[in-house]
C-alpha cells in the first residue's frame, strides 16, 4: 500500500512539472544578427497564412564590408555555402521590418537561426 502511495505522489509531481519542462524549440535555437539592405533584387511574399517569405541575394562578405540593394549577411562574415537565402517570419514583428525593405537606404537587423529547412527564422527584430 505504501508503494502505491510513492508511486501516485510521483505521478502527480510529473503531471504538475510536466508542463514547465516543455522546451519551445523557437526560442531554445540561439539567434544571430542578420543585416539585410532593402531595394535591389530582394522579394517578399505573403505566405498566406500571415507570414513573410523574403528572398534575398548573400552579401560577399561580414556587414561592416558594405551591401548592395537587396542583399543581407552575417554581422561577422560572409555567407557558407548551402546557408538558406530566405527569410520566413510568421510572427507579427514582420510588420517592424518589412517596409523598410522596399528601401535601399534602409539596414534592418533580424535576429535569426537556420531552421534547417531552407529558411532562417526570425525570433526578433533589432542589433
Amino acid at each position: 500500500m505504501k508503494a502505491f502511495s510513492h508511486i501516485s505522489q510521483m505521478a502527480a509531481l510529473v503531471a504538475i512539472l510536466s508542463p514547465m519542462l516543455t522546451i519551445d524549440t523557437a526560442h531554445a535555437q540561439q539567434s544571430y544578427p542578420l543585416t539585410c539592405r532593402g531595394g535591389g533584387t530582394l522579394s517578399i511574399q505573403n505566405n498566406g497564412s500571415n507570414g513573410v517569405r523574403i528572398n534575398f541575394q548573400a552579401g560577399p562578405g561580414a556587414a561592416p564590408q558594405g551591401l548592395s540593394p537587396g542583399e543581407c549577411t552575417w554581422s561577422d562574415r560572409a555567407f557558407r555555402s548551402g546557408e538558406p537565402t530566405t527569410i520566413c517570419d510568421s510572427g507579427a514583428s514582420a510588420a517592424q521590418y518589412v517596409a523598410l525593405l522596399v528601401r535601399s537606404d534602409q539596414y534592418p537587423i533580424l535576429q535569426v537561426y537556420n531552421d534547417g529547412h531552407g529558411c532562417m527564422k526570425v525570433t526578433r527584430v533589432g542589433p
